[in-house]
């Protein structure tokens, strides 16, 4: 099978030299969403041919002209579109430059094409081309258009883009019935890297010293609940304890001066991910704290979930709309949105013994890593695209 697969990312070696002048070397979710699924494919089999627009903008380098050289990895060929480094301009090559890409690319009776579909100019690309060379075209949605905070015509003219698949990949069944396409689609809340899967999980500050670490790593908006996490912990008053809390966003001056006056309260700001990942194993329990009010929460799966899952550390979450039943098991699940609902829940947790706690974390990694694996999850899409397209 040949999967022709659009997005603006890279592979890991080259995204991290392209923001190595960045003060701190995060990694954006896309990237790593993005960079798994291609190697999933590769696991499976599938030979990929990746056409990218680079994830660099004026924010990230002053050059001019953005050139990079080909690569491949494994079964994966990666194209990078040389474009000129201006807003409109580089869009524009973008879409010329993947457009043409498809239609020279080889073709075979197993060809299908997966791209980002919320990247207007790759999407564009993809859904014009493809439909010329009649290769099945599937959407990845990771969020809808509707709720970007982006002005009105940029909404419609992203509806009008996802309108022009042959199907999609979403994050939530809530999604398709929003969107209301009537067209072939699958759902997958994400998926975890296989090779933390296959870690060794080190022994975490508990196990060591007897203090319990509760981490929030993520961006620390208000909007998130980050505020509740931290006046609940405050109030929950339990020792050898600590709350360290890793990110940035609007929340953070607030939060500095309340890590003034408790100093089991910590904000550690930001680092890379690979840090985290091994704080995250080390710590006693992960929190996502998100409000599940807010409309959009049933169109998301947070890829924090899946990411402290797959850690072997407990993690405590709010009831997610988008978060499917199956998931319940193996999590603690927040149901009192409010500082004194956390404060009972964190009692709760850490009032059960450690050899409890840690069989939890442990049941919910084996879960993740059996079924929402990169390489379980790709092969679903190709499963999804031989079965719905293959014949066309």
């Amino acid at each position: 099978m040949r999967i022709l697969y659009g997005y603006s990312n890279c592979t890991d070696k080259t995204y991290n030299r392209i923001v190595s002048e960045r003060n701190v070397h995060t990694m954006v979710p896309d990237q790593k969403y993005h960079s798994l699924m291609i190697k999933g494919f590769s696991k499976n089999g599938a030979e990929v041919c990746a056409f990218s627009g680079l994830p660099i903008n004026r924010a990230v380098t002053a050059r001019k002209l953005v050139r990079e050289q080909d690569e491949k990895e494994g079964n994966a060929t990666f194209h990078y579109i040389t474009t000129l480094n201006y807003p409109g301009i580089r869009q524009l090559m973008i879409f010329f430059g993947a457009f043409f890409g498809i239609m020279r690319t080889k073709k075979d009776k197993e060809t299908f094409a997966v791209c980002d579909g919320l990247n207007a100019a790759i999407a564009a690309a993809f859904s014009f081309a493809c439909r010329l060379r009649k290769i099945p075209c599937v959407a990845i949605v990771t969020d809808l258009p509707d709720m970007f905070d982006s002005g009105r015509l940029r909404k419609k003219a992203s509806n009008f883009l996802l309108g022009r698949f042959d199907g999609y990949v979403f994050l939530t069944e809530y999604m398709n019935e929003y969107l209301g396409k009537n067209k072939p689609y699958i759902v997958l809340e994400g998926h975890v890297d296989s090779a933390v899967s296959d870690m060794n999980q080190e022994a975490s500050y508990e196990e060591q010293t007897g203090e319990k670490i509760v981490l929030y790593a993520g961006n620390i908006h208000t909007k998130y609940g980050i505020g509740i996490l931290a006046e609940g912990f405050a109030l929950a008053d339990i020792p050898d304890t600590i709350l360290r809390v890793y990110g940035d966003g609007d929340y953070k001056e607030q939060l500095k001066k309340l890590c003034d006056s408790h100093p089991n309260i910590r904000y550690m700001g930001r680092i890379g991910n690979e840090v985290i990942v091994r704080e995250e194993q080390k710590a006693s329990l992960l929190v996502n704290p998100r409000p599940t009010a807010p409309e959009y929460t049933k169109y998301s799966f947070p890829s924090k979930n899946m990411e402290y899952m797959v850690s072997g550390t407990p993690t405590l979450t709010t009831k997610l709309p988008g978060m499917p039943e199956e998931y319940y098991p193996y999590v603690y699940l927040l149901e009192d949105e409010s500082p004194d609902g956390v404060a009972a829940k964190l009692r709760e947790i850490f009032s059960a013994p450690f050899e409890e706690r840690k069989q939890k974390a442990l049941s919910a990694r084996r879960f993740v890593s059996e079924n929402k694996s990169n390489i379980v999850q790709s092969r679903k899409i190709l499963d999804f695209l031989r079965s719905e397209f293959e014949n066309q």
